[in-house]
């Protein structure tokens, strides 16, 4: 057995034993991963079949698909199953890999959640430089670099710097970040809370405010009738609404993970659970807002009830006007 107090990383292990607790927070994470997985196939079914994503906005929504996707098979495959079944009797090595992806894949989902509000922000403010801004090849450049910087930023950060490893916790149902291996030995530099106050503070809050400017801006629009074209209106204010409305759920997540702080301290129990649960359910109401916004994909299928945000068709040939 691994959970004795005098193995590092013993903290993230089961207890050997199931509650209740341990059976709903389990359950809620199994359920919401597999409908995240099922509507991200979708998801990346449609963007390919339909043409009004065949652009930047829908290389970045097909990246955060994705991403999210393998996220939810992390959890279903290891966190919800450690959870359930509170086993000890695995090397915390495997919870701490779980632990280091986690937050690399929640970041990558954070950039990417911040470069489709920066996509919206360009193709409203700046529509003639908006398809040179996001060509195909600096779409996807732009993609490439933040996936790769977040990546050598996190895997660096919890692996180099002394006293920040993170993990998945069974017992805590969260990522923790262990005790430092050496009895009186202190941290550093708290990396984790460093990334929690950064994405929460400067892209998630901010990426809220950019995507309001943007609609501040679309409203402006339409006060002075000064658009191309109301079919072309209302996609760029849908497109708007969806990014906002999949930022504030973001938000409020980062809010939470900061408030627990990696911590294993018993009064932050609820607020881990909210968290943890959070990410799940962010994830797939994502994966379903597409749906929800855009009356193409209703259309396509063969689906039937009011429209969010601005109607009208879209189906209109300069797609990376978009």
């Amino acid at each position: 057995m691994y959970n004795s107090t005098h193995v590092f990383g013993h903290e993230l292990l089961g207890r050997n034993h199931v509650t209740s607790t341990d059976i709903a927070v389990g359950s809620s994470v199994i359920t919401f991963s597999c409908l995240q997985i099922a509507f991200g196939v979708l998801n990346l079914f449609l963007l390919w079949k339909i043409s009004i994503f065949h652009n930047a906005f829908g290389r970045i929504l097909a990246t955060r698909t994705v991403i999210e996707m393998c996220s939810s098979a992390l959890h279903t495959s290891f966190a919800a199953y450690a959870t359930l079944s509170q086993r000890s009797d695995y090397s915390p090595l495997w919870a701490v890999v779980v632990g280091t992806l986690g937050y690399d894949l929640a970041a990558m989902s954070c950039a990417m959640h911040v470069l489709l509000a920066l996509n919206r922000f360009v193709s409203v403010y700046f529509p003639m430089r908006y398809p040179t801004i996001f060509s195909r090849r600096n779409s996807i450049i732009a993609i490439g670099f933040a996936l790769v910087e977040i990546t050598a930023v996190t895997l660096l950060g919890y692996n180099l710097i002394p006293c920040n490893t993170v993990g998945f916790s069974a017992t805590h149902y969260s990522y923790i970040v262990l005790n430092c291996p050496d009895p009186g030995q202190e941290r550093p530099f708290h990396f984790a809370r460093f990334i929690n106050i950064t994405c929460g503070s400067f892209f998630c809050f901010g990426a809220i405010v950019i995507d309001t400017a943007t609609i501040r801006r679309l409203f402006a629009i339409k006060k002075k009738k000064a658009y191309i074209s109301q079919q072309h209106f209302n996609v760029q204010f849908r497109f708007t609404l969806q990014s906002l409305s999949q930022n504030i759920p973001m938000f409020v997540e980062i809010i939470l993970l900061g408030l627990s702080d990696d911590s294993t301290d018993d009064s932050k129990t609820f607020v881990r659970i909210a968290s943890f649960v959070l990410t799940r359910v962010t994830d797939f109401v994502n994966s379903i807002s597409i749906i929800f916004f855009n009356p193409e994909v209703r259309r396509f299928l063969g689906l039937r009830f009011n429209q969010l945000g601005p109607t009208g068709s879209s189906s209109v040939v300069r797609t990376d006007t978009y």
